[in-house]
């Protein structure tokens, strides 16, 4: 539980990755998040401010009973990409056609959603992240406990080839996201969307690739099923 885990100085301790996840699931759950979702998105080449013109927009839909997520995107110019994580694999079609190098534009959400720790260790140990290791970092503004190996490199813009997820140090919420093929997520302030607390943004971070920002502009509660994880048409 949340209350077993209250916060102590970061050089006096770290617990153990089991906990650190149950603790992770819980924030998910008081956050009101878990369940199938459906968020309106829209992608920007830098942070997010009510004045600016998105590059993208369209729809995401995140299942933590699937570990999958389906990003929808129109570009300004009318371009149609989707992008789909399915288990520990991610995949892009742009106009219909498969990208062999696309950006990573999609986060696993759903680690977001987990109500329990037992399943997030699990989605966890798919995308490669180490449960037997915890480590102590800091992330922009954010003290965090870090489940799996992280980056030796002390500089924050360095990139590491290591799967790792990142919690607040106080709220155990999930700010950032590393995965093995060196993208990473950080997860930008939690804000009401009715019932539900989401992520207002996430960057978008790959080494030698302009850093984009895909915000959430509203989310909704999804039944969602199988079919809404497929590829497109041809």
């Amino acid at each position: 539980m949340l209350v077993a885990l209250l916060p102590l100085p970061l050089l006096a301790f770290v617990p153990a990755p089991e906990k650190l996840t149950d603790a992770a699931a819980s924030a998910n759950f008081s956050h009101g998040r878990t369940g199938g979702l459906r968020l309106e998105v829209a992608l920007f080449t830098e942070l997010p401010t009510p004045e600016l013109e998105p590059i993208a927009t369209g729809q995401l839909i995140t299942d933590p009973a699937r570990s999958a997520a389906r990003l929808d995107l129109v570009g300004r110019n009318g371009v149609r990409e989707r992008h789909l994580w399915t288990g520990a694999r991610a995949r892009t079609w742009r106009d219909g056609a498969r990208l062999a190098d696309p950006r990573a534009l999609l986060p696993p959400l759903y680690l977001l959603q987990f109500r329990y720790g037992r399943s997030l260790r699990s989605a966890l140990q798919s995308l490669g992240v180490d449960l037997e290791r915890a480590d102590l970092a800091r992330s922009d503004a954010h003290d965090c406990f870090v489940v799996g190996a992280r980056n030796p490199d002390p500089a924050p813009e360095a990139f590491a080839r290591h799967a790792s997820v990142w919690l607040d140090s106080y709220s155990y919420e999930i700010v950032r996201i590393d995965l093995a093929s060196g993208s990473r997520f950080r997860f930008g302030p939690v804000v009401d969307f009715g019932d539900r607390r989401l992520p207002s943004w996430v960057a978008l971070e790959e080494e030698g690739r302009e850093q984009l920002y895909l915000a959430v502009r509203g989310a909704a509660q999804a039944q969602l099923t199988a079919g809404d994880f497929r590829a497109p048409a041809p």
